[in-house]
């Protein structure tokens, strides 16, 4: 009787120790799997096109061209809770820190959205087909591109304070923190059939006059300021190169040849540089801050795109769209190596792609698709975020 009380004791004893073995295993590779970036869709209202992060309520704001609306999806659940029609086709976005509103563009008006309630609570005449929005945290206004104008308009009243005309365009809007100026982009090129210059058009923020022009490259499109050297850079997508500006002399110091038609950039402050999209040749340009050089070029198969750095890992990320079905794609390149480390397949014709720091994931607008591609990160992803992945479809 001993012997078999003694048997089934040591059985026992035995399961227990696998058990305790092989159950934190078990758990490690399960958790290892969930911890894997994953994509997920969210369905949203026509033709998304532009996306914007709302720090006050912390959710991500859609902008769908076609349905004339705004989809707003919850960071913690990622599901579209709340839809706001805005009379036309939204197509800009841009927050304002100074009075804790959303501002969106449709095709006359600019809108401003209340953060609490999700409601339009003004709409201010825009001028002939508002385009870009940008926040200058230099004087708290916020500057509106339409076809010929910028109008600068106060937080405190949402009036038009002034009217700035702008020959050609303006075609993009960015903030220099550098002098606290809004540096704008002027193609003559758009409107005329021309082959010249491009120009960038300096507006001051304590006069908002233009204070400078400076011609760059044929066919400038984006601005990117590098916080490294702090300069703007432009991308020059018919010239096939990029000008940089210095900040304190508004003068070109450097122009830099790449492969292909430039498009989108971005900073990388995990290393430093600027990222360059080429649209047509479907590379990645890599420019050094220090020596303004291209050190290194990834090579993509597709019409490349828009670009996003994480911060949650410290890479980045580009959408690209299949020159033979339109089909995206994003790219996910590794900062250390500049390597591309994963791929991941969206909606087609993928246009904005926004990082979301409430919950360290990327959101990508696919246009044609009427949905927002979720690519989640793992270095950001806990038990809430793994639940809440599954739970959206």
């Amino acid at each position: 009787m001993n012997k078999d009380v003694n048997t089934v004791s040591k059985s026992i004893c035995y399961f227990v120790l696998m058990i305790s073995v092989i159950l934190p295993l078990a758990i490690l590779n399960l958790e290892k799997v969930l911890a894997q970036p994953q994509t997920i869709s969210i369905k949203v209202g026509e033709s998304p096109q532009v996306l914007e992060y709302n720090p006050s309520n912390g959710n991500i704001y859609v902008a769908n061209f076609n349905s004339g609306d705004i989809s707003i999806i919850d960071s913690n659940t990622n599901k579209v809770i709340n839809t706001i029609p805005v009379d036309g086709s939204p197509n800009a976005l841009e927050y304002n820190l100074h009075n804790g509103v959303m501002y969106a563009t449709n095709l006359y008006n600019v809108l401003a959205i209340d953060s609490n309630t999700n409601k339009v609570i003004q709409t201010i005449a825009g001028g002939d087909s508002p385009q870009f929005l940008k926040y200058n945290p230099s004087n708290d206004d916020m500057y509106v591109s339409n076809l010929g104008q910028v109008l600068v308009l106060d937080s405190n009243t949402n009036k038009v304070i002034h009217t700035i005309h702008i020959p050609h365009g303006p075609i993009f809007l960015e903030y220099n923190p550098s002098n606290g100026n809004i540096y704008v982009v002027s193609d003559p090129n758009s409107d005329t059939d021309t082959d010249v210059q491009g120009k960038i058009l300096v507006i001051d923020n304590a006069t908002n006059k233009i204070i400078h022009t400076i011609n760059v490259g044929k066919g400038p499109s984006f601005l990117e300021y590098n916080p490294s050297n702090g300069n703007i850079y432009v991308s020059n997508s018919e010239s096939g190169d990029i000008s940089i500006i210095d900040s304190n002399t508004n003068k070109v110091i450097n122009t830099i040849p790449v492969d292909g038609s430039p498009n989108a950039l971005e900073y990388n402050p995990s290393n430093g540089n600027i990222y360059v999209s080429n649209s047509e040749s479907g590379d990645i340009s890599i420019i050094d801050s220090n020596t303004n050089k291209v050190i290194n070029t990834i090579t993509t198969d597709d019409n490349a795109q828009n670009l996003e750095y994480n911060p949650s890992n410290g890479n980045i990320y580009m959408t690209s769209i299949s020159n033979s079905d339109g089909s995206g794609k994003v790219l996910e390149i590794d900062s250390n190596t500049n390597k591309v480390i994963n791929t991941f397949n969206v909606g087609d014709d993928p246009q904005d792609i926004k990082y979301n720091p409430s919950n360290g994931n990327i959101y990508v607008a696919n246009e044609n698709s009427d949905k927002v591609s979720l690519i989640t990160t793992a270095h950001a992803m806990n038990s809430t975020d793994q639940k809440n992945s599954f739970a959206v479809s």
